[in-house]
């Protein structure tokens, strides 16, 4: 038996579909790193080098417990204590949605605090509430304020240890935030956007290629604790992937290098 496409349900060809009608890059970058960074027992030797080192060093033992940016000479503004959480955890996974209805109220000052806490907080000494590969928190959080009760517009940057914001700018930087949008309008009317920045040398120096993956995994646990705590607080949410990386990167002063953005969500005002 001969069987025939039926031309009102053709076939998908994943090829095409992924890479278009012409012939696939064999240098595509992607593929590349993902295939670079896999885990082998044949290279096992070269894939825990940085593991033997840190094991080694008490310099590199003593860097891992200071993941965090910090800036002394910059004033800051401390957080107040995290709301509690009523909802139940499955009530916050079955209500959370990415929401496009960023306007309302100004934010709270404690809702964000409770958010930034819940995202990557430090309830215990040393830890945070995401895992992270070896402990390293590569990640930094930059909430970028624009409606928030009681503090200025600007850029800020969260010191977990502290549960305190750091001020690096004191102006309205509504304009900036918005062109770092993909799509015009997007975060027009957003409370605040928290940007996520990774550090890479802070895991890579440990798992080699292999850290890079884990800083992205990273992102995505600090993104869902912001997801979940923002509907167990009645707070839109958007996750945003289309972001300008150099101009989110001026607006936040960090080189793009060592430091890059990896995620970004826009935060809605106080729900009423």
């Amino acid at each position: 038996m001969i069987r025939t496409e039926d031309p009102a349900h053709p076939r998908l060809t994943l090829r095409s579909a992924v890479y278009g009608t012409g012939d696939v890059d064999p240098n595509d970058p992607a593929e590349l790193y993902h295939d670079a960074s896999k885990i082998s027992p044949l290279l096992v030797q070269r894939q825990t080098r940085g593991i033997v080192r840190l094991a080694h060093s008490p310099l590199l033992q003593a860097a891992t417990l200071r993941s965090v940016r910090r800036h002394p000479q910059l004033p800051t503004v401390a957080l107040p204590s995290p709301l509690p959480l009523e909802r139940s955890l499955a009530d916050a996974l079955t209500t959370r949605r990415s929401s496009h209805e960023l306007d309302g109220p100004p934010l709270r000052l404690c809702t964000l605090a409770t958010l930034l806490d819940a995202a990557y907080g430090s309830p215990r000494s040393g830890r945070r509430t995401v895992p992270s590969g070896g402990a390293l928190y590569p990640l930094e959080l930059y909430p970028v304020l624009v409606h928030v009760d009681g503090v200025h517009s600007g850029v800020f940057h969260f010191d977990p240890p502290r549960h305190a914001l750091e001020v690096l700018r004191k102006d309205d930087v509504r304009q900036e935030l918005n062109e770092t949008s993909a799509y015009p309008g997007l975060v027009d009317d957003a409370a605040a956007v928290i940007f996520v920045t990774g550090v890479f040398w802070r895991t890579r120096f440990k798992y080699g290629l292999r850290g890079y993956r884990f800083a992205l995994l990273e992102a995505g646990h600090v993104m869902q604790n912001v997801l979940l705590a923002a509907a167990a607080l009645g707070v839109a949410a958007l996750p945003l992937g289309g972001v300008y990386d150099m101009r989110a990167e001026t607006l936040l002063g960090v080189d793009g290098i060592d430091e890059s953005v990896v995620y970004a969500v826009a935060l809605g005002g106080e729900p009423t």
